[in-house]
């Protein structure tokens, strides 16, 4: 038998018998040792490798020859659009269909800005209207209208909603009726003229249109017609809680936009502006309580359709509609 695994003295053992005696757990030790040196050669091998083949896996993924990361593209803006508006010549609202109707267009440029087109029953161009908001209806700008011929019948300059420069109307055959000069809102010289181009006495170029009695009138009427229903009237008693907590303010108000024919009668309301929903149904039933007719408001000496903006006060405390005595005129816009 083998002395490595009887353990008697021989040649493999005696080499290493000469420092001291061995146990019995140590017959195995050369053995062992082999086999430990052999796998930390292959490991140490395999450390050696890794980095070379990683190297390689980046050197195959070169910068130049990895695909362009992709930016995420924003959608293209599209600004809002609004649908034309069809009316007839007092003003009353129709639809595409009507044969007798103007079309008013609007065109956003961005969220704010636009321009509204009117056309003509026949389909040409009748106004031109550059807006810097278009639903507060701020004009900026040279404001144009033709006659149904091509022919020029009115050109003004706008600053933010304000006249500012010229404003120049013709008569059909292209002759001046009037010339204006406008800073910032307010007439300061101007001519009127007759067809055959001599000076009339002056007159002012736009008149409100004028309910009996005055604006103070419109107001009261307005007001006492207004009723709440039973929801409006819920929602007025929870407004009272949080005002009554948070706001201590009573007073709320409403804007209601009318739109005045040539003839003087109603033909339309909107509401622009309400401190509060309930406030709004209730104002726009309370229009056609109303009991007279308007003058109609005149441009250039003819009559004309008008909108007027009329202001509404509510005290929510007492249930009640109060005219105020900071109530303004109504304001006339046009179309």
């Amino acid at each position: 038998m083998p002395s490595y695994l009887t353990g008697a003295p021989g040649s493999a053992g005696s080499a290493g018998s000469a420092g001291s005696a061995h146990g019995p757990g140590d017959i195995l030790h050369p053995h062992i040792s082999i086999i430990v040196k052999a796998s930390l050669l292959c490991l140490v091998g395999l450390l050696g490798i890794i980095p070379l083949v990683g190297h390689a896996q980046v050197a195959e993924a070169a910068p130049e020859d990895l695909p362009a990361p992709v930016t995420p593209q924003a959608a293209p803006y599209v600004p809002p659009q609004e649908p034309a508006f069809f009316y007839t010549a007092d003003f009353t609202p129709t639809t595409p269909d009507d044969s007798a109707a103007y079309c008013a267009e609007t065109i956003f440029r961005d969220s704010l800005s636009g321009v509204t087109k009117v056309y003509y029953p026949s389909g040409r161009l009748m106004q031109y209207l550059p807006y810097a908001d278009v639903r507060r209806r701020i004009l900026y700008g040279t404001a144009t209208t033709w006659y149904e011929d091509g022919g020029m019948k009115t050109k003004e300059d706008y600053v933010r909603g304000l006249r500012h420069g010229e404003l120049l109307t013709y008569y059909p055959d292209g002759a001046p009726r009037r010339r204006d000069q406008y800073v910032n809102g307010k007439c300061g010289v101007g001519s009127c003229y007759a067809p055959n181009g001599t000076l009339l006495p002056y007159f002012a170029y736009e008149q409100l249109p004028l309910y009996p009695g005055g604006g103070e009138q419109l107001v009261k009427e307005l007001s006492r017609a207004i009723k709440l229903n039973k929801e409006e009237t819920a929602a007025m008693y929870r407004l009272n809680q949080r005002v009554m907590w948070y706001q201590g303010n009573w007073r709320r108000e409403v804007k209601v936009e009318l739109a005045v024919a040539p003839s003087g009668r109603v033909t339309d309301a909107r509401v622009v502006q309400a401190t509060d929903e309930f406030l709004k149904t209730a104002a726009l039933r309370a229009v056609p309580q109303l009991k007279r007719q308007f003058l109609p408001g005149r441009r250039d000496g003819q009559p004309t359709a008008s909108l007027l903006t009329v202001p509404i006060y509510y005290d929510v405390m007492t249930n009640r509609q109060v005219p105020g005595r900071d109530m303004y005129p109504p304001r006339r816009r046009y179309y």
